[in-house]
């Protein structure tokens, strides 16, 4: 019995060695024996800044070799040899060769960038001060994507570099902090053409400067500069990125933008001066920036792909070759309004701090924000003193809107009398009542008045919290990443400990306030609807409300203590003749 299942495995063996190339053909495989790499094509030794870094690079490395867009038929990504495309203008006049595309890898204290000898193009951009999940380092590339691929375009075809061979200068680069290099690719397309790409990198800076120089070609032709299958995520809780994740430009003074939650907006395409344009996620984003003010053709697109429950995002920047080279300055950073804001592109802008008015509130209290955590290295207290200081300059206003509600709620039996009492003429009723608070100098509105100017301050506020990367993975306490809700597990169950405990205060405060028993449902009601809001705001936010609420109940104690009771009216003495 033992024979002949021995002898079946070896029969299914050899039908299955068989049919292996009729099935291989049958799918549009061909085996390909892998060519061997000589000292030459093989990849440069991968130069590391510090060592703790090596072992973090180790685990991504095998993931940085470029997959480049090729013609399917004739050869397969996974032998990562390319055929050199000619122009097509003149095709005869280049011979094809195969090359096996190399990795440049650029190292310096932020950043770790990788270029591909196919295309000339930036296949991974790491930022070694952020991390991903684990011992990650942010990657603003989406798998498989490409930034800045160069392609040629005229009037009756495309052009593109992709698939072509750059010869680099170097094999890779280590920079220090203070220092800056020079990194040249140049490719030959015969005919008098050539195109080299100069890649000048600082250490202290995100980012890079690209410089384009064409030689030989007519000013016919457009140059396009595109960024392809979006930006990576950075957040270990997707749906942060994925609400965020936009292409986005800002041309003629005006930002565009085409974002995630927005199912229609597929294709935007427009002409004119252009100050920057780019990608972005949360907290991140890969942003091109052109040097000369001159025409452009900007298009930016959202398009569905089929692996990924979200869209892919990508830019193109296009403009007439000239013979001054085309600079461009290249950031690769995080959305950091110091650093943003450097620029004189107004690049702060890709920050969303809300519409102009309240931008600017924003911007004023970011860097207050940022400039308190220099006297406290921790960002949670930070919270703490920020509102702290916000309740101390709105006091007055404040006070005063507790003192008009206490004096409301005490007039409040004397309006419950004239309502019954005029139950049934409305005018002498409204008559009656504005001649109450007059007498008794109470503004109705003075409750209200007060908090018209503080609304844009809670709307500014809001959006700081909600954009500062600041917070990001910022523990405090409990608490591990002060820009996602904070997690404490009880009996098996994750509870979000802070929308409680700020429900909690709000229900103290308005108990505090309540002297009319027909609001006793409203007091539970608020605090029950105020923990479904800020369920899964960042903890950030909902330490900065809570805070600010516990600020709220001493100030309402504060009221109630020393506001003034009425004195018992004194009866007249009436002398006896």
């Amino acid at each position: 019995m033992e024979d002949k299942k021995t002898l079946l495995a070896f029969l299914l063996i050899g039908i299955i060695l068989f049919a292996m190339p009729y099935y291989m053909e049958w799918i549009g495989v061909s085996p390909t024996e892998k060519p061997p790499e000589s000292a030459e094509t093989a990849h440069p030794a991968e130069p590391i800044p510090t060592q703790e870094q090596q072992s973090r690079f180790d685990d991504n490395t095998s993931n940085n070799t470029p997959e480049a867009t090729i013609d399917q038929a004739n050869v397969k990504p996974q032998q990562k040899i390319i055929d050199s495309a000619p122009l097509p203008q003149e095709p005869a006049t280049i011979p094809s060769n195969r090359f096996i595309p190399r990795d440049i890898v650029i190292n310096t204290p932020l950043q770790r960038l990788v270029l591909s000898t196919a295309g000339g193009v930036i296949t991974s951009a790491q930022l070694l001060n952020y991390s991903y999940i684990g011992e990650d380092f942010v990657e603003l590339l989406a798998p498989g994507g490409q930034g800045f691929i160069l392609k040629l375009k005229d009037q009756e075809s495309v052009q593109d570099l992709q698939t072509t061979e750059f010869v680099p200068n170097k094999e890779g680069i280590n920079l220090a902090q203070g220092e800056e290099a020079t990194l040249s690719l140049k490719v030959d397309l015969g005919a008098g053409r050539s195109i080299e790409k100069i890649f000048r990198f600082n250490a202290d800076q995100y980012g890079l400067n690209l410089d384009i120089i064409f030689n030989g070609f007519s000013e016919d032709i457009w140059a396009y500069l595109e960024w392809e299958k979006g930006i990576g995520l950075a957040e270990e809780n997707t749906e942060t990125d994925l609400t965020e994740i936009r292409a986005f430009a800002y041309m003629k003074g005006e930002l565009t933008d085409l974002r995630a939650e927005n199912p229609e907006a597929e294709l935007w395409d427009d002409k004119g001066e252009l100050k920057w344009t780019g990608v972005r996620n949360k907290y991140f984003a890969a942003i091109l920036i052109p040097h000369a003010q001159t025409h452009y053709r900007v298009e930016l697109k959202a398009q569905m792909i089929d692996y990924e429950p979200f869209k892919s995002h990508h830019f193109s920047v296009g403009k007439r070759i000239g013979q001054e080279p085309w600079g461009n300055t290249v950031y690769l950073g995080p959305l950091d309004y110091e650093r943003l804001a450097q620029y004189d592109v107004e690049l702060e802008r890709s920050m969303d701090l809300g519409i102009p008015i309240i931008r600017d509130i924003s911007k004023f209290l970011l860097i207050f924000f940022v400039y308190l955590y220099t006297f406290i290295p921790n960002y949670g207290w930070v919270i703490i003193v920020f509102a702290t200081v916000v309740k101390i300059v709105f006091y007055p206003l404040t006070h005063k809107t507790y003192e008009s509600a206490a004096r409301m709620q005490e007039l409040q039996p004397k309006i419950t009398a004239l309502r019954d009492k005029y139950k049934n003429d409305q005018q002498r009723l409204s008559r009656e009542t504005m001649k109450l608070y007059k007498d008794e100098g109470v503004n109705p509105l003075g409750g209200c008045l007060p908090m018209l100017p503080q609304m844009p301050i809670f709307f500014a506020l809001y959006q700081v919290f909600s954009s500062a990367i600041e917070l990001r993975q910022t523990p405090f306490l409990w608490i591990t990443d002060l820009s996602q809700p904070d997690t404490v597990m009880v009996g098996g169950f994750a509870l979000h400990l802070l929308p409680l405990l700020m429900a909690a205060s709000m229900f103290i405060q308005q108990k505090m306030t309540m002297k009319d028993p027909k609001q006793a449902f409203l007091v539970y009601l608020m605090p029950v609807m105020m923990i479904f809001f800020f369920w899964g705001i960042s903890s950030g936010l909902v330490l900065y409300w809570t805070t600010f609420n516990v600020l709220t109940i001493a100030q309402q104690w504060l009221v109630n203590h020393f506001k003034k009771t009425p004195q018992p009216a004194v009866a007249p003495v009436v002398k006896r003749k």
